[in-house]
């Protein structure tokens, strides 16, 4: 590292080395005078420093300060005063402190040294490799440059990996091209999907900054700014650093960006190791001076693995992207308003009047009639007003399905929805109370760009939902895999496939082959050594989603070398996954494998502690008119039923939580609970089809403390499973 500064005359400039992150560091005094260069480490004296004279009014002092291989050397007007050892493991920040009168300091720089070139010579198959054999032949390099073939595409790799490193190179890309530097990519993953994707992508200037621009965090975390030039016209300097969590980049000498990736959702599951890369998509793109210097492995300053605090909107966030979330005591509380009205009515028809802090989390209705209004926090005036068919294009939204609409619209104090001029309308309106007013803070929505999720929380959303179409799940991220040999399962029989010893949360469950639409295929979970499974279902229960169709956009099922069921379980003293034969002819070649992230000495007793993920399968019958319930304190997170060619033939009489008649449940038909109607629809959470209708509550589960009772309108029930996370 070295600092060059100029100014400071005739002043007394002291501290500029803090040890980070909380420590005293060193104290370097800059003066005019005796004792410039006057360098203590704490209470230890390691240089005295020298003599400075004054210089004329119009001249300015400069300092340099250079680390490297375990010593400090200070330079003062281009004069060096010293050198002196420091420990390799010790890491400082700048502070600057003026102590006496005024000063100006100019021409503040760092520089870093940027390690040994990555291309070296035009043989790249000694240090590089590709998925394709086609790709690494379509890079080459000439005059010093890494070129891509025109219209060629594909990632060529190092097959060295790297963890911490600072990457420098020089980039030039054609109009309109499309590239990306890849990091810290598992062998055989996509580094979108499994490491990193950092953009270089040709944008007008003019544009404003998304995703996609240069030194975004491909589809996860746009840059803070942009200090690219025209790239096809000239050479754009690019350099990343990747230190533990931290991720920076500059382009041109500024920085772009800046993310802590073990506080965003979706990155903290992500590797710290891996090949770095380079792609483009069909256009020609050129590097140049790739250079790279590793650094020391680890997780890098304690303060960047600090938790991060969080927000009502930021929780809610996150419930999408970790379903272990839900099995932990977040402070919230859930609600549900709905209204129906069949013909005009005089005045506002007010949907919901909302007590704070809390968000609305889901709308489901039905037509465009009439205007929205939202009050905000006791205002007299709406701060957002819209047709019902625009609601999801000014409001943060969590899904891109057109109905129902997820989101986290949050209110500090109060919320009024208030409708205006509807001759008819159908609503349902889901939304969570914090239960802890003083605790973590809930933002009031002030605009889609202000409303309280975090830079880089809401484009994972999307993302997830939209790569769950293709099957991608986190298939190599750096949780332990266990995964049994395909089997045959005669009838009768139930074979365990899968355990895990300990205490820790299984993230996902893949079942290998099989027919998921067989009756006798069905698969059990037994936890912390319990006699009776915690939850055995036939397989078209675990996937409902993927009975009847093809991979879709959600939050919950994949089907990719098999079909996953993402809702987290949490063991404390080991977890059985097993293949039950129910049917009279064998099950061939099946197998399961599962995710699991095992407790650490630091969160064991926590996870231990955890509620369970259950499931109830309650048969098809008239014997009467509950759909489920349960006695015990927990939270309802999911229900899937059989429905039939023809879908849910009833409604929802009435929803009781601990006794007490919850408001918003009752409706003649399940359209507003699975939130459209129709026996062909797939959304995020919810769906009707291929004889199967599901609602996962993920944004709103329903805590009880004693008992929960669902009442249907029929007694002519189907075959339904119902999912509770309880102890």
């Amino acid at each position: 590292m070295e600092l060059l500064l100029d100014g400071c005359r005739r002043r007394r400039l002291e501290r500029p080395f803090s040890e980070v992150p909380d420590a005293n560091g060193l104290e370097l005094l800059l003066c005019e005078g005796t004792g410039c260069g006057r360098l203590f480490d704490g209470d230890r004296l390691l240089a005295r420093g020298v003599r400075l004279g004054r210089l004329p009014a119009w001249a300015k002092h400069s300092l340099t300060v250079r680390r490297r291989a375990g010593r400090m050397t200070v330079w003062v007007d281009g004069f060096r005063l010293y050198s002196v050892r420091l420990d390799t493991r010790r890491r400082f920040g700048l502070g600057l402190a003026l102590r006496a009168g005024s000063g100006t300091i100019a021409d503040l720089r760092g520089s870093e040294p940027l390690g040994k070139p990555l291309f070296t010579g035009e043989d790249l198959s000694r240090d590089w490799w590709s998925a394709r054999d086609q790709d690494l032949k379509d890079w080459r390099v000439e005059d010093g440059q890494l070129i891509l073939t025109p219209k060629s595409h594909g990632f060529i790799r190092s097959k060295k990996e790297y963890g911490n490193f600072v990457l420098s190179l020089e980039c030039q890309i054609e109009k309109g091209g499309n590239s990306g530097v890849a990091i810290r990519v598992p062998h055989d993953g996509w580094p979108s999907g499994d490491g990193m994707e950092i953009q270089i992508l040709d944008k007008p200037l003019a544009e404003e900054i998304d995703l996609h621009s240069i030194m975004s965090l491909y589809g996860n975390v746009p840059p803070l700014v942009r200090a690219d030039r025209a790239q096809q016209e000239t050479w754009n300097r690019v350099l990343i650093k990747a230190d533990g969590p931290m991720v920076s980049a500059w382009v041109n000498g500024r920085l772009v960006q800046q993310f802590n990736t073990s506080h965003h959702p979706e990155y903290k599951h992500r590797n710290l190791k891996g090949w770095i890369g380079f792609q483009d998509h069909w256009q020609w793109v050129r590097f140049r001076n790739v250079r790279l210097r590793p650094m020391p492995e680890g997780r890098g300053l304690a303060v960047w693995n600090r938790p991060c605090p969080m927000t009502t909107a930021s929780r809610l966030t996150n419930r999408l992207l970790n379903s272990e979330a839900l099995s932990q005591n977040d402070g919230f509380t859930s609600g549900t308003v709905s209204k129906k009205i069949e013909q005009a009515e005089p005045g506002d028809l007010r949907l919901a009047d909302l007590t704070g802090p809390g968000a609305l989390v889901r709308f489901s209705f039905e037509g465009d009639e009439g205007q929205l209004a939202f009050y905000f926090d006791g205002e007299e005036k709406p701060r957002l007003t819209c047709r019902p068919g625009e609601l999801r294009e000014v409001i943060p939204k969590l899904n891109e399905d057109q109905m129902p609409i997820l989101t986290a619209l949050g209110y500090e104090k109060s919320l009024r929805v208030v409708l205006r001029g509807a001759k008819k309308a159908d609503y349902r309106i889901d939304y969570v109370t914090r239960t802890d007013p003083q605790g973590e803070p809930t933002e009031t929505f002030v605009s889609k760009d202000q409303s309280g999720i975090p830079r880089g929380w809401l484009a994972p959303v999307y993302y997830r939902s939209y790569v769950t179409r293709w099957g991608v799940h986190r298939e190599h991220d750096p949780a332990l895999r266990v995964r049994s040999k395909p089997q045959t399962i005669e009838p009768g029989q139930t074979v365990p496939l899968a355990h895990v010893d300990g205490a820790g949360l299984v993230r996902w469950v893949k079942l290998i082959g099989g027919d998921v639409n067989s009756e006798a295929l069905w698969i059990e979970a037994t936890v912390d050594g319990e006699s009776e499974p915690a939850l055995s279902a036939p397989a078209k229960f675990w996937f409902p989603g993927l009975v009847g169709g093809k991979s879709f956009d959600n939050y919950l099922m994949v089907q990719k070398g098999g079909k996953a069921n993402l809702l987290a379980m949490p063991f404390g003293r080991g977890i059985t996954v097993s293949i039950k034969n129910t049917g009279t002819g064998p099950i061939e070649k099946v197998g399961i494998e599962l995710s699991v992230e095992q407790a650490t000495d630091a969160n064991r007793e926590a996870i231990t502690a955890r509620p369970r993920l259950r499931g109830k399968l309650l048969p098809a019958g008239s014997v009467d008119d509950r759909l489920f319930s349960h006695e015990g304190a927990g939270r309802w997170v999911g229900l899937i039923m059989e429905t039939g060619a023809a879908g849910p033939h009833f409604g929802i009489a009435d929803l009781t939580v601990d006794g007490h008649q919850a408001d918003g449940w009752a409706s003649e038909n399940l359209n507003r609970f699975l939130g459209q109607g129709g026996t062909d629809f797939r959304s995020c959470l919810s769906g009707s089809k291929g004889g199967m209708a599901w609602r996962y509550l993920l944004l709103s589960p329903v805590e009880f403390q004693e008992s929960i009772v669902m009442k249907a309108t029929s007694k002519e029930l189907p075959r339904r499973l119902v999912l509770y996370y309880t102890k």
